[in-house]
């Protein structure tokens, strides 16, 4: 059988586009059951959820954001608020907004337009690389694709720890000399973790002595690499979204919000190439249009990660102090959140489709 898409990988992009294919023969394939395997902090804008009927997976809001540096605390009042939520459970609410089928194997390679993996191939007329940072099936067709020199890393554990906002560290002489720690609070418990500019992965002990500052001892441990730069969306006719795109942000390491909004979007113009509206290669052309539309949002980030950890300490706090101006609070945290908002659209065509379906 030939599906009308294959999706490898499935966490946040690539279960977004599965839930806009509805009555499409979808397949998805992830080496891990769905809802496992989770590797980061878990936060989000509630709008981003909200606009997408996953709520209900919210643990904690939050309405301020707190950076710390060493001598001085800046405090930001959000314009719209974050939340952390349940990963398994966001990620089966997804999976319950589809239709799709759903196998247990890793995607390990492209032949044509079948899928290849461990135990068979798969046939697909359109196929969505989700596969996160690796990009298993672009890196096959593309070999330098993913750049280890283009690649943060973060561990994390979760502890007992009550907070409220979502705190960042930066330390570059007590704790990590290009990185940043954070503390992402879920009701009694706290996601603990710290995270290289630069790749390092040896970061278990500034981790334990970061979570020994703060009180508690390491329980658990997850986490992974995550990039920082965009990669092309498009590679021969393949499309690649969420970590396989690079789409994860510069500086503050937010990926789940681009991968939910490219991930829709996506869905959404498969949805009408499959709906002969448009051709395929007119979906192409529009998704890269959309990603490139925010290059310069992303270049703007990663020129500020390599430039920070050179940046000395008071002019780190000067800018921290200047940016807590409401005026430029405001005007910096609303073009953040801009570049991906979700609502009202995303929820108007996913009401959409489920009538139709």
């Amino acid at each position: 059988m030939e599906y009308d898409v294959i999706v490898a990988g499935a966490s946040f992009a690539g279960l977004a586009v599965a839930a806009q294919l509805r009555g499409k023969r979808v397949l998805v394939l992830d080496r891990q059951p769905i809802g496992e395997g989770q590797t980061s902090a878990c936060g989000t804008l509630v709008s981003t959820l909200q606009a997408l009927g996953l709520e209900a997976s919210i643990i904690q809001v939050h309405d301020r954001l707190v950076v710390h540096t060493p001598g001085r605390t800046f405090t930001y009042p959000m314009p719209e608020p974050f939340c952390t939520f349940d990963y398994p459970k966001l990620c089966q609410l997804l999976w319950e907004q589809t239709d799709a089928e759903f196998v247990q194997l890793p995607a390990t390679g492209l032949d044509g337009g079948r899928v290849l993996t461990p135990h068979g191939d798969y046939a697909g007329r359109v196929i969505v690389d989700a596969s996160g940072w690796r990009a298993a099936l672009g890196a096959s067709l593309r070999p330098n694709l993913v750049r280890r020199n283009r690649l943060n890393f973060g561990l994390e554990t979760t502890q007992v720890y009550q907070e409220e906002g979502l705190h960042f560290w930066y330390d570059p002489r007590g704790l990590l000399p290009m990185g940043i720690t954070w503390c992402f609070p879920i009701e009694r418990f706290s996601r603990i973790g710290v995270g290289s500019y630069r790749g390092e992965t040896r970061l278990l002990p500034t981790l334990d002595r970061f979570a020994r500052a703060l009180g508690v001892e390491r329980n658990g441990l997850h986490g992974g690499y995550f990039p920082y730069a965009l990669r092309d969306p498009i590679v021969g006719d393949l499309f690649l979204v969420g970590d396989a795109a690079g789409q994860c942000l510069a500086l503050t390491g937010e990926g789940i919000r681009p991968a939910l909004f490219f991930g829709t979007h996506l869905g959404r113009l498969l949805r009408r190439a499959l709906d002969g509206q448009i051709s395929l290669d007119e979906a192409r052309q529009s998704y890269r249009r959309l990603v490139l539309a925010r290059k310069r949002g992303y270049d703007l980030l990663t020129w500020c990660q390599h430039i920070l950890p050179h940046m000395p300490l008071p002019v780190v706090r000067g800018l921290l102090a200047l940016v807590s101006q409401p005026a430029v609070l405001q005007r910096v945290l609303s073009r953040y959140i801009r570049a991906f908002a979700l609502a009202p659209t995303a929820l108007t065509a996913l009401e959409s489709q489920r009538g139709g379906s």
